[in-house]
């Protein structure tokens, strides 16, 4: 009976993830390059289960619970939309462009860039936008941009080009802010993309499907309520033999 208490207890908690997660992602469903996140659980102090106490060969496992085990960013492409601003660059394919900001490097599939008053390439938040020696990228006039990332002065002649960084194991990026990323030691270390082509004058809107977040909100709001319920009702449950046990003589 406690172990119902418990259960009902665990699936309350994975309920809560479930909501913040998809809180999260609705909040963002209108900002550039922001990617959703996704939920993994595992189950927890799984037991074997016999046919008879005493036959040897299992017939399968009980979970008495799941537990969160880590939230990951899905990669998915977004929809890309225009936007006629020449300096915002859309992703098409795998990669990320790198920002910098007081010498520590970050990944963003977020291209909605635009000068700072030095001239450099920055994202929104005002970090520059490396090229691929890992440098800020200073605009002149009648510089362009083109799909490979190449930055072309006025006598189309390149000057650097963007860089677009991948990964080997995309899942395991730490997510900074919304929609900034840093590696990890099972995501590896960043290498430079190939299977890309930029689009000047794109965007790649967030993946977030807002239909299927709302659903989402709506499952796992009804589920805790039922997880909640049964919780009161183990509890008097309890509460009465514990009372009952207490007339005995």
């Amino acid at each position: 009976m406690i172990r119902g208490i418990y259960t009902a207890a665990m699936g309350m908690l994975l309920d809560i993830s479930k909501l913040d997660a998809a809180s999260n992602n609705l909040a963002n469903v209108e900002s550039a390059g922001y990617k959703k996140d996704r939920l993994a659980f595992r189950a927890y102090h799984e037991r074997e289960i016999y046919v008879l106490p005493n036959k040897r060969q299992p017939i399968g496992t009980l979970a008495y619970s799941a537990v969160l085990d880590h939230v990951y960013p899905d990669f998915s492409q977004g929809t890309v939309q225009y936007t006629g601003n020449l300096l915002d660059l859309a992703i098409e394919g795998e990669g990320f462009f790198a920002v910098e900001r007081n010498g520590e490097i970050f990944y963003t599939r977020a291209g909605n860039f635009k000068l700072d008053a030095e001239g450099f390439l920055v994202n929104a938040d005002g970090l520059r936008v490396l090229d691929i020696n890992n440098q800020p990228i200073r605009f002149e006039n009648g510089y362009s941009i083109d799909e490979q990332g190449y930055v072309r002065n006025s006598l189309n002649q390149p000057v650097t080009r963007i860089a677009v960084y991948s990964f080997e194991n995309v899942r395991y990026l730490r997510k900074f802010g919304y929609t900034l990323f840093q590696p990890t030691q099972e995501s590896g270390e960043p290498f430079a993309a190939e299977n890309f082509r930029i689009l000047p004058g794109y965007v790649e809107l967030s993946n977030v499907n807002a239909v299927r977040e709302m659903v989402t909100l709506i499952e796992a709001q009804r589920h805790f309520e039922i997880a909640q319920k049964a919780v009161i009702v183990q509890d008097e449950l309890v509460a009465k033999l514990i009372s009952q046990v207490g007339t005995l003589r």
